[in-house]
């Protein structure tokens, strides 16, 4: 089997980074997304690059933030055009509402069940 180019969403911690991880000791290569990536991930960013060089993997960091339709297409297009394509996204960031479920509006739920794919 080849490698495939896989874009994972959340991957500053958690399920994300480590499913990110297992995938590019896989033999793929693959895109951890993340938000802010400059600012309070940078630290993420770094370890993720300390991780590919130790591991000798294709593992990189790719700015996203799965609420912002602008953040997404300039990412998947950033891939896209770095590899000519993405053959599996792995969906895994998260979206958190604070607050008991029955103080929400009616409206306000498709944003908190939703991503903009």
């Amino acid at each position: 089997m080849g490698h495939d180019v896989i874009v994972v969403t959340g991957a500053s911690s958690g399920f994300g980074r480590l499913s990110a991880e297992a995938l590019a000791l896989a033999g793929h290569t693959v895109y951890a997304s993340m938000r802010d990536t400059q600012g309070r991930n940078a630290s993420q960013v770094e370890g993720v690059d300390y991780f590919a060089k130790d591991n000798g993997v294709d593992l990189r960091t790719v700015e996203m933030d799965v609420q912002s339709q602008s953040s997404v297409d300039a990412a998947i297009e950033k891939v896209f055009n770095a590899n000519g394509r993405i053959d599996a996204v792995v969906h895994n960031a998260g979206h958190m509402v604070f607050g008991p479920a029955e103080a929400l509006r009616r409206n306000s739920w498709p944003n908190s069940t939703t991503s903009t794919w």
